[in-house]
């Protein structure tokens, strides 16, 4: 007998040695999980600031390429202001990575290059003040500020992907964490049960012992009750048709039903109708002593009609023939942690579509439609299709923002992303650069269409401002650089050239009083 009891004491403590340990894993599981949450707003933080600071460097280069070309000082503004704020997004960068080495170093050489980038554009703007706008021309065709800005992308995206790599690694060790947690579980649920089952087995040996060891029994039993009692898990004990045998009280938090309820229901009617085949294959697995435990998670029926998901971890016993006879199962309601799952997932998926899109208007942003645009023109130059890059300016928008606030600027911008939304095709690829510059990429687009396009979008921009009673006018400047069959010309390349034909548009609507003047399409030849 007193061996017994020795087994008995020994158990127990392993019991609580497994509860002991399954707590503290849950503690770790939930460190873990909020560790990989803030890495999520970690890495928003620090795309936001590479997304800035990129923002930043193109008004720069926007300005001073303005400058360059029409001697405007009126373009220098959003250089200045660009310039200006471009050292505190830097900062940001450095608070953000301050803790990583390879981030700070990248980061160290992503300064040197945005002040060698600053520095060339001074140099340009420099030759332009005085006079020297041949040599400012030479300088820019030269290369130089677009190798800079292509290594400064290029550290920026090995920065941003450094960062989605850290944010993998910690979301696998808190599915790892969780995972070992609910093993714990279920191995010291069970432990529980077949130490209470070993201890009913040998005093039932002899009843002259049962006489003897009453009390003993009637203690054990009593703390077995206590422990599934008072546990918050849901505790079953069910036949193999799964009809409830034994409850214990935790189901009315759980799922609402008094114990004497849910006692009365049918087997398996609480079960979501899209799971109710795969328990009907383990009940059969069962009988047939092909499989006696295992972890399953599936929906129960609340009380109020709505599912709840739980993880059940189950075990079968056997009589003394070795045939099944019932199955215990402990079940953890884990509808929160599935959901917190959703939500991290979530947060991955929008931080992908929030590095590709333009906050304000919903298209892409430069990132996006480098990425999206550059798939498209590769399909051109593989078709030997007909294509077209199209750079659409709006025209005033500093005028609008000054007189009528930002607020009344962005819904200027938003305006024209409706307006060139309808005026494109569903097809081409729509994008807002930065400030008041949008640029698309239309595969099947010929030059002779470029008229075409501007006189729609023309009166659409009318019908728009007149339908919306708009207190400001809709208008833009549009240039376009065409790509014909068997030409190799790069994205950035009809980007230039698009660019730069905006701007002549915009000259020659400025030298005829504000009246727009195209000043014809460019066409790649033969």
């Amino acid at each position: 007998m007193a061996t017994l009891l020795k087994f008995k004491r020994l158990g127990w403590a392993a019991t609580f040695a497994l509860v002991t340990l399954v707590a503290l894993l849950s503690y770790v599981s939930g460190r873990r999980y909020l560790a990989a949450v803030r890495a999520v707003e970690h890495t928003l933080a620090v795309q936001s600031a590479i997304n800035a600071t990129l923002s930043l460097l193109k008004d720069a280069e926007t300005g001073q390429r303005g400058h360059t070309l029409t001697g405007d000082a009126q373009f220098l503004e959003p250089y200045q202001a660009a310039r200006a704020e471009i050292p505190r997004h830097v900062a940001r960068l450095f608070e953000l990575t301050r803790g990583d080495s390879i981030q700070v170093g990248r980061l160290t050489s992503l300064r040197r290059l945005i002040d060698d980038k600053l520095r060339h554009s001074e140099a340009v703007i420099q030759l332009s003040n005085e006079g020297e706008r041949a040599r400012a021309f030479d300088l820019v065709r030269a290369g130089r500020g677009k190798q800079i800005m292509d290594r400064i992308r290029a550290v920026c995206r090995a920065m941003s992907d450094h960062e989605e790599a850290l944010l993998q690694v910690r979301k696998q060790a808190a599915r790892k964490s969780e995972f070992t947690a609910m093993w714990g579980i279920g191995i010291g649920s069970v432990a529980m049960v077949l130490v209470a089952l070993f201890s009913l087995a040998t005093v039932h040996r002899d009843v002259e012992q049962l006489k003897h060891t009453a009390e003993e029994l009637a203690t054990s039993e009593e703390h077995y009750r206590m422990l599934t009692e008072q546990s918050s898990d849901l505790v079953r004990l069910l036949a193999l048709n799964g009809a409830i045998i034994y409850v214990n009280p935790a189901v009315e938090r759980l799922l609402g039903y008094s114990v004497k309820e849910y006692l009365a229901l049918a087997p398996r009617s609480l079960m979501h109708p899209d799971e109710l085949a795969t328990a009907a294959m383990i009940v059969s697995e069962i009988q047939q002593r092909t499989r006696s435990a295992g972890v399953s998670t599936y929906r129960l029926r609340h009380k109020s009609g709505e599912y709840r998901w739980f993880e059940v971890h189950w075990a079968v016993q056997r009589d003394a023939q070795g045939a099944p006879r019932d199955v215990h199962t402990v079940g953890r309601d884990v509808t929160a942690r599935l959901e917190s799952e959703r939500r991290l997932n979530a947060y991955a998926t929008e931080l992908k579509t929030l590095s590709l899109r333009d906050e304000l208007t919903g298209l892409y942003n430069r990132r996006g439609f480098l990425e999206v645009a550059g798939q498209a023109h590769a399909q051109a130059l593989k078709d030997a299709s007909f294509a077209a890059l199209i750079f659409i300016d709006l025209n005033g928008l500093k005028r609008i923002n000054d007189e009528l606030g930002h607020d009344i600027g962005d819904l200027a911008l938003r305006d024209a992303a409706e307006v060139l939304r309808s005026a494109l095709r569903a097809t081409d690829v729509l994008a807002r650069l930065g400030g008041d510059e949008f640029v698309a990429f239309a595969t099947g687009f010929r030059a002779a269409e470029l008229e075409l396009l501007r006189d729609r979008l023309r009166k659409l921009a009318e019908q728009r401002t007149t339908e919306q009673a708009r207190s400001f006018r809709l208008s833009m400047s549009v240039g376009a650089a065409c790509l014909s069959p068997g030409s190799e010309r790069t994205l950035s390349e009809l980007l230039d050239e698009a660019d730069a034909a905006m701007y002549e548009q915009k000259n020659a609507r400025r030298a005829a009083g504000g009246i727009s003047v195209p000043p014809g399409p460019r066409s790649e030849p033969g």
